[in-house]
């Protein structure tokens, strides 16, 4: 079933945050002066950068500055560069908390927080509301809810595209895990299978470096009509059209779907690219244009991820002005377990944090196909699994 969700963009305009790399902190867990304190980790530096998060935090933080903050408090961003190091982001956390004094962490990007972390958050009973998450962890603990539908999520609605969209009965997959995602990659496909019935016809978890020869001609053998990929982009298609595999509908990840990878991809080949919020290269689309504005104001990156940097910190702001009284460490973690779903238009199912164990409420995708060098929205609106039997 694909579901099209037209929104009408009501959050109120999002809170200011004064980014700073460094926080001395005073209260314990907030309280009813000075500014509010949020944390972020992100990678900036490291082999999982994602620069432009902060900085679009900042950017919809200073708005909410900007026209008196949160009854009369200036938020203040402290965001911490965990440069993808495993020791960085477990001290990230705990200066954030303990020194900082941070009410709650907003916008997060990094590859390794929850993981390492989710145990000090449930601890010290903090909520985390991640622009990206990336591993399982972020989506099966109690504290941490991110805005986008991660990984595994998405790959489900890419295999639910293939199979119900686009009718392909042999569908395969060729993926490259990162480690200690595999079990969230098996759960994604089982999930698909409950829900259609259907199986893969071949599939391949361990897709390395190198030439994608091997891999390609596995698939040509087994017959494979669509292809789930989620590795780099530019060989695997030039070696794809030299085995003649024009006919086959090649669907990439949302971490292939960038403006340079669309340059690359042959005008004969066949690139669906899944995306986790609706596409950014159009700013037309519902709540593209408030955060395309925002972006282009403060000069920042057009991405994805500056998507949900967006949303993180609006949807943050949003719960935020629910809170009666003080605004703490513990009135903030109630506020996030007691809302109420919130609506947003960049995205295809309404987010709420709740009270659960594990928190994944952004569900489905938007299609994109390569097209002319660049990439063309699909029609239908977000495609959301749901069960067709």
């Amino acid at each position: 079933m694909k579901r099209t969700h037209a929104r009408t963009y009501s959050l109120a305009a999002a809170a200011a945050l004064a980014i700073s790399f460094a926080g001395a902190g005073c209260q314990s867990s907030g309280g009813s002066d000075g500014p509010i304190k949020v944390g972020a980790i992100n990678g900036v530096t490291g082999l999982f950068q994602t620069p432009e998060v902060p900085k679009a935090v900042k950017a919809v933080f200073d708005e909410v500055n900007a026209a008196g903050g949160i009854n009369g408090r200036k938020l203040e961003l402290i965001s911490k560069d965990d440069a993808m190091d495993p020791a960085r982001s477990s001290q990230a956390a705990r200066e954030l908390i303990k020194s900082s004094n941070v009410v709650a962490f907003a916008g997060s990007s990094s590859a390794v927080d929850c993981g390492l972390n989710r145990a000090t958050y449930t601890k010290e009973k903090i909520v985390s509301v991640p622009a990206v998450g990336v591993d399982p962890t972020c989506f099966t603990s109690p504290n941490i809810a991110p805005v986008n539908p991660g990984p595994f999520t998405l790959t489900t609605a890419m295999l639910y595209y293939a199979s119900e969209t686009l009718k392909h009965s042999k569908v395969c997959i060729d993926y490259t895990i990162l480690p200690g995602s595999g079990g969230g990659i098996e759960k994604a496909i089982k999930d698909w299978t409950d829900l259609t019935g259907k199986t893969l016809t071949h599939k391949n978890l361990a897709v390395g470096q190198g030439d994608p020869t091997r891999y390609l001609v596995a698939d040509k053998n087994a017959g494979c009509e669509a292809v789930l990929y989620n590795a780099t982009v530019g060989p695997w298609f030039q070696q794809a059209k030299t085995q003649g595999m024009q006919k086959v509908d090649f669907i990439v990840a949302a971490n292939s779907y960038t403006d340079a990878n669309a340059k690359v991809i042959p005008a004969d080949m066949n690139a669906y690219a899944a995306t986790e919020w609706q596409p950014y290269t159009d700013p037309t689309l519902p709540g593209n244009d408030r955060w395309a504005k925002l972006v282009e104001k403060n000069g920042i990156q057009k991405t994805a991820f500056s998507q949900g940097a967006v949303m993180s910190a609006d949807i943050f702001v949003q719960v935020l002005k629910t809170i009666k009284g003080d605004i703490t460490r513990e009135s903030v973690t109630k506020a996030f377990k007691e809302m109420k779903p919130i609506s947003y238009p960049m995205a295809g199912t309404p987010y709420v944090f709740g009270p659960g164990n594990d928190h994944n409420p952004i569900k489905g995708s938007q299609f994109v196909k390569a097209d002319k060098g660049g990439w063309k929205v699909l029609p239908g609106g977000f495609t959301v699994p749901a069960p067709t039997k």
